[in-house]
């Protein structure tokens, strides 16, 4: 039996029949320091049905094949929009459009309304001055808890320079690329 590493806490080897994990407050509040991206995912569902919403839960899966995947919450009401479609986009937002990942992350009739944007060449809305578009072919779904995870496959991708905008602690911010 060899001995367990000295950076491992102590309660990481012993059994793990009485462990009790992390209450989901304690993660949200632990998660919500670690500086993050924003995108806004996007949508167009069945009859062309646009849907979008703001994401910090993105992430690069594999480069070959290029995959990259976020999460949404199961609750969400136009879950089945992701799940029916054949794709969708991701939007990387720039510092200049906090106005547009509030809109998308409130509850709104139609977050689309005086939003500029345009079918990507696989039909995706993709937004207007994003840093990045990505229009991603669906490649897998995961349960995730209370989340889905959505894994898709990177089709196409279009970039502009501009500082991102980053999200900390619960508040949006910027990160100085230029410094």
């Amino acid at each position: 039996m060899t001995n367990p590493p000295t950076h491992m806490p102590l309660s990481a080897t012993a059994s793990t029949d009485a462990a009790v994990p992390v209450d989901g407050a304690a993660l949200r509040d632990a998660l919500g320091r670690f500086l993050t991206g924003v995108t806004i995912v996007t949508v167009a569902g069945m009859n062309q049905q646009l849907y979008g919403l703001t994401v910090n839960s993105f992430n690069s899966v594999s480069l070959s094949p290029p995959l990259v995947l976020w999460s949404l919450d199961k609750r969400n009401e136009k879950n089945f929009l992701f799940q029916e479609a054949a794709g969708f986009g991701v939007n990387i937002m720039s510092a200049a459009q906090i106005d547009l990942c509030e809109r998308f992350s409130r509850d709104a009739t139609d977050r689309f309304a005086g939003c500029r944007w345009k079918p990507g060449a696989f039909g995706q809305p993709l937004l207007d001055d994003a840093l990045v578009q990505m229009e991603c072919r669906h490649w897998a779904q995961y349960d995730g808890g209370d989340h889905l995870i959505f894994v898709g496959e990177v089709m196409s991708v279009t970039k502009a320079d501009g500082a991102p905008l980053a999200f900390f602690k619960g508040q949006y911010g910027h990160y100085d690329h230029t410094a």
